[in-house]
């Protein structure tokens, strides 16, 4: 079973080694150009181009700078609207065939609001402080109607910033120069920031009437968007609530969090790529959407059981610098 096993790895590896042997015939005589290869490394370059040595030089590894805008998402306790607005940029530095090293920046918006009403928003203080009464509960333990309902709606501005791994899926190239696609792999670690804010008052500075829009189902879930769009006035006055026990960088609340993603890059010269991305940032903290508690059971407002997690999709331009 053993040797199988070694000997169907060895056949896939000369399989891989001849198919990046032809592409190599069929791309050019790439290895040649001694463009891509660092001083240090000349020597080798031309004593391989001189059958002096049998490997050849490897390619000097790249700086590159990149540029995007995209559309920030919250997924957590309220839908999501979109598209939103974003900007980041980011510098990378090619540490091999397979892996580099990326330091990101961005910047964006992040909108939510439910086509769902609820009244369970008691211990939410963005609406409880507006004068808005839900689920309560009195000195007996008995429960008082609500008299308002609501719609919950958001609008979260975040910065993010972190150091992440690329993982190139498509670079395995035996020194061929760099294939006009590519996919790769995101993980890092770095801080994301945010502040929520939300639209509980009306331009008078009084509460708003949701009780006239009826509830959405997933069939008229746009027709009561619509409707309780048309009732905000889209200031966003209120602080969302927050955890007080985080801590504050910039007037905004600051997690640690953790990334992934995955990308697509589109070489359009020598020089310059698209890429499409799409990251997501988990971190522990239920209140980037401003809620944190469920809509059932009626007049508990328990806690949600998960985490809000902020997601990135973006399509930017990269210049290789040298």
């Amino acid at each position: 079973m053993t040797i199988k096993k070694y000997s169907l790895i060895l056949g896939l590896l000369a399989l891989v080694m001849t198919t990046q042997a032809q592409s190599s015939t069929e791309g050019g005589n790439e290895w040649k150009d001694s463009s891509l290869i660092p001083p240090s490394r000349m020597a080798q370059h031309n004593e391989f181009l001189n059958n002096q040595y049998i490997f050849p030089a490897k390619p000097r590894s790249q700086w590159e700078l990149g540029l995007k805008i995209g559309s920030p998402t919250i997924a957590g306790d309220v839908a999501s609207v979109r598209p939103n607005f974003g900007f980041g940029v980011h510098a990378r530095k090619a540490l091999g065939y397979l892996f580099s090293v990326r330091g990101e920046f961005y910047r964006g918006t992040a909108k939510g609001l439910n086509w769902k009403e609820t009244n369970n928003y008691v211990n939410n203080t963005a609406w409880t402080s507006n004068g808005y009464k839900g689920w309560t509960k009195d000195g007996q333990g008995n429960y008082y109607v609500p008299t308002d309902k609501i719609f919950l709606n958001h609008k979260t501005t975040v910065s993010d910033l972190s150091i992440q791994g690329i993982f190139n899926f498509t670079n395995i190239r035996f020194h061929k120069a760099e294939p006009k696609f590519g996919m790769y792999a995101i993980l890092g670690v770095g801080a994301t920031f945010y502040k929520t804010m939300v639209d509980a008052k009306n331009a008078g500075g009084s509460k708003y009437s949701f009780n006239g829009i009826p509830n959405g189902t997933w069939d008229t879930r746009n027709d009561t968007k619509n409707a309780v769009k048309a009732l905000l006035d889209g200031t966003y006055e209120t602080p969302g609530e927050s955890n007080t026990q985080a801590p504050k960088a910039f007037g905004m609340t600051s997690r640690f969090s953790q990334t992934a993603g995955l990308g697509m890059a589109f070489k359009i010269s020598k020089k310059v790529n698209v890429a499409i991305e799409n990251r997501v940032s988990f971190m522990k903290d239920d209140l980037l959407d401003g809620q944190r508690y469920q809509a059932t059971p009626l007049g508990e407002a328990v806690l949600s059981n998960s985490n809000d997690a902020l997601n990135f999709t973006s399509i930017g331009i990269n210049i290789n610098l040298f």
